[in-house]
């Protein structure tokens, strides 16, 4: 698993040790369904909507995770469907900053650059060929809970009563 921190004003995330249970191919690690709870409701609908989404793509991979015969082409579309939805999301995140001038957008921003940055790494790693795949998902898996949790539960309730006070419910 990743923790997260900030490191330089910008966020960045370390390994932490390896706990739970072994599964053949994969290294031992407490491997759970991403699940959604109140305690993730910005009261912003369209936002927790798409958060659901994100949950529903990560238990993909938590799927494939638990499935013996997992195929790269699985993991390389699963990586790319989570990419594709996380920049869909960030850019509704990305319009509603700009139009209602939302004064730490820059702030916010790190965050959407650091998960651009490294979900582009996993598909440069994916294309380039040889990459241990059941490894690399199971990164994949930690990195997105982890970035995920810490994004909605920190940054994205900051700008909640923000989004709430421009009329978005």
């Amino acid at each position: 698993m990743f923790k997260a921190y900030h490191r330089n004003g910008r966020l960045a995330f370390i390994p932490a040790l390896p706990v739970g249970r072994r599964r053949a191919g994969f290294p031992a690690i407490l491997m759970n369904k991403f699940v959604w709870t109140k305690e993730y409701e910005l009261g912003v609908g369209v936002i927790d909507d798409q958060h659901k989404h994100f949950f529903d793509i990560v238990n993909k991979i938590y799927g494939l995770l638990e499935d013996k015969n997992t195929k790269d082409d699985d993991v390389r579309k699963v990586v790319i469907e989570l990419m594709d939805y996380a920049y869909f999301h960030l850019a509704t995140e990305e319009k509603y900053f700009a139009q209602f001038a939302y004064s730490d957008i820059a702030n916010h921003m790190k965050y959407h650059t650091d998960f651009r940055i490294k979900s582009s790494e996993y598909l440069e790693r994916i294309n380039a060929g040889g990459a241990d795949m059941p490894a690399l998902l199971l990164e994949v898996d930690d990195f997105a809970k982890n970035w995920l949790s810490h994004h909605i539960l920190v940054a994205d309730k900051a700008y909640a009563p923000f989004f709430q006070a421009h009329g978005l419910n």
